[in-house]
């Protein structure tokens, strides 16, 4: 009942920032010449909603493998990016309008407990996150001061999961600082506020390294899942 209560809750304020972002009087905006290429920046808040992972895996040095579950909850997020934007004709000379960026990425997730089998362990501690994405974007749909976007990017991430090793049965949960590539696609949708400036909202995944320790017991933590909603501005140079 807690978890519908609190993907209710989501679901609510997702839908709230939409209707604040897109619900903007046409006879202001009629006012705004568009500014649709060229250099701009982002600036981004994010909530990531949702968290996981596949598991965790332990080796004990004998032959012994334990496999466990680790309990993530979302957390908040911030990014900024450079981009630029272009457009080709296509039919009739109808525009496509892409974008290429450079995206740098900070956030956390908490960490709240982890399952072996029948065993749990209370954690309360923080994964840290950062990352530099390179992604491009194609526009899908434009109104008069309305546009929409589906991007994706590729990069190089850093994970760090601070030491629980005191926390779990088998004292294996060591510090660990990874870094590898990371993944991401995003689904955006954008409404003209001035000349050159655009607020817009976001929904995207993330796909971040885990890693392995290299003290036995070895432990392994597998690819980190996140689900984010932000909420950014963004203007043209």
């Amino acid at each position: 009942m807690k978890q519908s209560h609190n993907n209710l809750k989501k679901l609510l304020i997702t839908a709230i920032v939409f209707a604040m972002l897109f619900v903007v009087k046409e006879a202001r905006a009629e006012k705004m010449p568009y500014h649709p290429c060229g250099w701009y920046g982002t600036g981004a808040l994010s909530k990531i909603i949702h968290a996981d992972d596949s598991g965790i895996r332990v080796d004990l040095g004998t032959g012994v493998l334990q496999e466990g579950e680790i309990d993530y909850d979302g957390n908040f997020g911030a990014a900024v990016a450079v981009g630029y934007e272009n457009s080709i004709c296509y039919k009739k000379n109808k525009p496509i309008y892409l974008r290429v960026e450079a995206e740098l990425f900070g956030g956390n997730i908490h960490r709240s407990g982890v399952d072996f089998g029948a065993r749990h362990a209370d954690l309360d501690d923080t994964v840290q996150l950062r990352a530099l994405f390179f992604n491009g974007l194609l526009g899908l749909k434009d109104t008069r001061h309305t546009r929409w976007w589906l991007g994706a990017g590729a990069g190089y991430a850093s994970t760090r999961f601070p030491d629980a090793s005191s926390a779990t049965p088998c004292g294996c949960m060591k510090a660990l600082h990874n870094n590898g590539v990371a993944f991401q696609v995003k689904l955006q949708g954008e409404r003209q506020i001035s000349t050159n400036g655009a607020l817009f909202v976001e929904a995207g995944y993330m796909r971040l390294p885990g890693g392995r320790t290299n003290i036995i017991p070895t432990v392994e933590y597998s690819d980190l899942n996140l689900t984010n909603i932000s909420l950014g501005l963004r203007t043209y140079f």
